[in-house]
């Protein structure tokens, strides 16, 4: 009988080539694998550095919609008119402002838009307009209650440096009082001849203080809604942010040793039809007077933001509220 065995040599030939061939498909394999791999984590990478990029430009966007419209609802304030007229000016206004970002913000490829969900919360504006007067009442008297028991926001001063008191103690003083905790924040104002200076108390001590230069002229604003003083960002007042909550009263004492001009805003949540109570109608006067003013304000009111983007969209609904204590 033939054997029919190969032979060893051809045996092992063909052992080899088949050795060989599937190295070579295992080889295939895994570069056909680590192509893959490579396309996946490149392909997650280039995803998320845009959503990052899209998400931060919505973040950017969004704060831009906050100060805008929180300007808007001030500027719109300021025009006076009762609530319902302030409202619409308001909404018109917003969405004036909407169209002109969208347009902006289209040719980087996103769409914002920014609409008056019509909700607010109605209050009072209390300022002074005469630069030449001081921060007394209308009685006048020396030290007084500008609010009681309301929630406050956008507490602004723009003063005369000439007119302060040159000593602490005899300094301007804006002291407000946490109605719920009792928690005091005394906020007063005087100059050095070349500085305003601001210093900041709580029930604790001192706080910090701010010295600042005017940048032109002799006026500076003192911004405690914004915690600015001039130009320049003033710590110490995130005190009045951080240990006030809720209704708060106050106090201007001292009112004699400034001169200039004010504006802050006052709701309260208890009593919404009778707003009157939060002040004593005596103490102010008429709008044009030059003396201190009260007149119906929106204190408050929700916008909803919108933001598209090919990866991302953001739909929230924010409270406008510009400087609030």
């Amino acid at each position: 009988m033939a054997d029919v065995n190969l032979p060893s040599r051809l045996s092992e030939e063909n052992r080899g080539q088949l050795f060989l061939v599937t190295a070579l498909a295992v080889a295939v394999m895994l570069v056909s694998l680590a192509l893959v791999l490579n396309t996946a984590i490149y392909t997650e990478n280039i995803a998320t550095r845009t959503t990052d990029t899209q998400l931060d430009e919505a973040a950017s966007s969004q704060r831009a919609a906050v100060t805008a419209t929180g300007t808007i609802l001030d500027a719109e304030n300021r025009d006076g008119g009762g609530t319902d007229e302030i409202d619409s000016r308001f909404d018109s206004a917003v969405g004036n402002w909407s169209s002109t970002a969208s347009t902006l913000e289209a040719s980087n490829g996103f769409s914002v838009d920014v609409s008056y969900t019509g909700t607010n919360t109605p209050g009072l504006r209390i300022y002074q307009d005469d630069p030449s007067r001081n921060f007394t009442d209308n009685t006048p008297s020396s030290d007084w209650q500008v609010v009681n028991d309301g929630r406050v926001r956008g507490v602004w001063f723009n003063l005369s440096r000439a007119d302060l008191a040159t000593t602490e103690s005899d300094a301007f003083e804006v002291r407000i009082k946490d109605e719920s905790s009792d928690d005091d924040v005394e906020v007063k104002m005087y100059t050095d001849g070349t500085n305003v200076t601001v210093t900041v108390r709580n029930d604790t001590g001192l706080v910090g203080t701010c010295d600042v230069e005017p940048p032109t002229g002799d006026s500076l604003v003192v911004d405690v809604g914004n915690k600015v003083v001039g130009n320049q960002y003033c710590a110490p007042l995130e005190v009045a942010h951080d240990e006030l909550d809720g209704d708060v009263d106050v106090h201007f004492d001292n009112p004699e040793n400034a001169t200039g001009t004010y504006e802050l805003y006052a709701t309260d949540d208890d009593d919404l039809d009778d707003l009157d109570d939060l002040l004593d109608g005596g103490e102010f006067a008429s709008p044009g007077s030059g003396w201190p003013v009260r007149q119906d304000a929106i204190y408050d009111a929700n916008v909803t933001f919108t933001f598209h983007a090919s990866g991302a969209t953001v739909v929230k609904e924010i409270r406008i509220a510009p400087g609030e204590l």
